[in-house]
C-alpha cells in the first residue's frame, strides 16, 4: 500500500480583517493586487446591483464605489458610467483604475466591443481599449501590464471572434491596451486551452492550465518554464521558493489544498494542506485568490490571508 500522505494545517498569518461596506450595498468583484490589498467593486442595492451580485448583466451604466483596502487603511472611489457585466477589476500606476467586462462581440462588420477600460483617480473614464472575448483572470504587474488568461471560448473563438484575441490562452498587455507578448508553451508541453488560474507577483507570472494541468512560470524576459502536476481543477495558488501551494479541484476537491514542490520539469504532491478557519465558513461558497506568496480568501466581508512561507 502507497504511504499515507502527510498532511499539514496552515493557520492565517494575520488577524482576519473586516472588509468595509456602505449600507445597502453589495460587493460585485473581488480582487488582490500587485501590493496584495485587497480590491472590492461595490454597487448599491437596487435593480442594477441587485442583477450584477446576482450573476446577470446590468441595464445600460451604473455608478459604483471601488474599495481597496490595506492593513491598516481603506480608500473608495465612486466611478461613473459603468457599463461592465460580470466585472473584473484591478489597479494600475498613478491610482488608475481597471475594469474589464470577460464577454465582448465582433460585429459583422469587423467592429467590436471595447471591454477594458480605465478610470482616473476620481472615478472618471479615461480611455478604453480590447483585451479579447472569454477573460477568465486579469492581473496586473509593479510596471502596469495587463495579464489577461482565457477560458476556452476566449482561446478558440465565440461571440464572432474567428481569429481570437486570447488565441494563446495567456497574453499580457500595456495599460493602453497594446498587446505585447503571447504565451507559448515550451517543448513538451501543450498551449493553453482553458486558464484555470493566474498569479502575478514580484517573481513574474505563473499559471495553470489545462491540457494537461501544468504549472507555468513566465520571467521577465517573457521565456516560459513548464513543470507537469498530477492534479487537475484548481483554482489558484500561492507560490514560494520552489514550492506551490495549489487551492481548488473538481467536485469533493473543490476546496482542497496541496503543496508541491518543483523539481525539473516535474510538481509534486508534498503534502496535504488544510486551512484553518472558523468552523460556520464554507470555502466552496466563496473566493479565494493567488497573489505572489499568498493566498486570500474572501468570505462576505471577511478576508483571511494565508502564506506559503509559513509551510517552511
Amino acid at each position: 500500500m502507497p504511504a499515507a500522505m502527510n498532511r499539514i494545517e496552515l493557520h492565517p498569518c494575520a488577524a482576519p480583517q473586516r472588509l468595509a461596506r456602505p449600507d445597502h450595498f453589495v460587493a460585485a468583484a473581488v480582487s488582490v493586487d500587485i501590493g496584495g490589498d485587497a480590491i472590492r467593486l461595490l454597487l448599491e442595492a437596487g435593480s442594477r446591483g441587485e442583477l450584477i451580485s446576482a450573476g446577470k448583466p446590468p441595464l445600460g451604466e451604473y455608478s459604483a464605489i471601488v474599495a481597496v483596502s490595506g492593513d491598516s487603511w481603506s480608500s473608495e472611489t465612486c466611478l461613473s458610467g459603468v457599463t461592465a457585466a460580470f466585472p473584473k477589476i484591478d489597479l494600475l500606476p498613478e491610482h488608475e483604475i481597471l475594469v474589464v467586462t470577460p464577454r465582448c462581440r465582433r460585429f459583422l462588420d469587423d467592429t467590436h466591443e471595447m471591454n477594458a477600460r480605465v478610470y482616473d483617480p476620481d472615478g472618471k473614464p479615461r480611455r478604453e481599449f480590447l483585451l479579447g472575448d472569454g477573460v477568465s483572470h486579469v492581473q496586473t504587474d509593479a510596471r502596469g501590464n495587463i495579464w489577461v488568461g482565457y477560458f476556452d471560448e476566449g482561446v478558440f473563438g465565440n461571440y464572432g471572434w474567428k481569429t481570437p484575441v486570447g488565441a494563446a490562452g495567456l497574453s499580457c498587455f500595456r495599460n493602453s491596451g497594446e498587446k505585447i507578448w503571447d504565451f507559448e508553451a515550451p517543448s513538451g508541453f501543450d498551449e493553453i486551452a482553458d486558464c484555470y488560474a493566474l498569479n502575478v507577483g514580484g517573481g513574474g507570472a505563473w499559471c495553470y492550465y489545462y491540457t494537461g494541468f501544468p504549472i507555468a512560470h513566465v520571467d521577465s524576459n517573457g521565456r516560459v518554464r513548464c513543470w507537469n502536476t498530477a492534479t487537475s481543477g484548481a483554482s489558484a495558488f500561492a507560490v514560494g521558493n520552489e514550492k506551490i501551494l495549489l487551492y481548488g479541484g473538481y467536485r469533493e476537491q473543490r476546496n482542497a489544498c496541496k503543496l508541491l514542490g518543483l523539481h525539473d520539469q516535474n510538481a509534486t504532491i508534498v503534502a496535504e494542506v488544510s486551512l484553518i478557519l472558523p468552523r460556520e465558513i464554507d470555502l466552496t461558497r466563496d473566493r479565494v485568490i493567488g497573489r505572489d506568496k499568498l493566498l486570500h480568501a474572501f468570505l462576505g466581508d471577511d478576508w483571511y490571508v494565508f502564506s506559503i512561507d509559513s509551510l517552511s
